[in-house]
């Protein structure tokens, strides 16, 4: 069995990426014989704007150009896939906080109940939310005060869709 060294894949991909002002998210080799795949998952590396299908597609093309001359995957072929983190992302590390500012996050606390807030901020160890609540069918939300946040007090977070 050949073994794939994903550094090695990593030197080949991350330069590319880089020089197309984007971020080498995730870089993840998996499956064996004839099931192989490699995903290479790209981000722009901050502000808010959305990542363009088109921009990733020439990424793609870029890196798998990169992938054909460097040839870090040995054995037999594998599919390629370079893809955004898309819409519903998980909020793991303060970059990805930072590029949610102003979406709808749904928070999992290490204590308390889940709940769903407005992202207004995000700084290197916290952010700042805003909660609301409707007293009652009918009557008009009620935004509460912003708070802040501790990423270490955060179980788990993740982008929503808003409808």
């Amino acid at each position: 069995m050949t073994t794939v060294d994903e550094t090695r894949i990593r030197a080949s991909v991350e330069p590319v990426v880089e020089a197309a002002g984007l971020f080498l998210e995730q870089c993840e080799f998996t499956g064996q014989g004839g099931n192989r795949m490699l995903r290479v998952l790209v981000d722009l590396p901050d502000g808010t704007d959305s990542l363009s299908l088109d921009r990733v597609a020439e990424v793609a093309r870029q890196v798998s150009d990169a992938l054909d001359r460097d040839d870090p995957v040995p054995g037999p072929p594998y599919e390629l896939e370079v893809s955004s983190p898309g819409a519903t992302r998980d909020l793991e590390t303060p970059r990805h906080w930072r590029r949610s500012v102003g979406h709808l996050v749904r928070i999992r606390p290490a204590e308390g109940e889940r709940y769903s807030a407005r992202l207004l901020e995000a700084h290197e160890d916290h952010a700042v939310v805003q909660r609301w609540h409707q007293p009652k069918k009918g009557m008009p939300v009620k935004y509460l005060d912003p708070e802040r946040v501790a990423y270490v007090d955060v179980r788990g977070a993740k982008v929503e869709v808003e409808i």
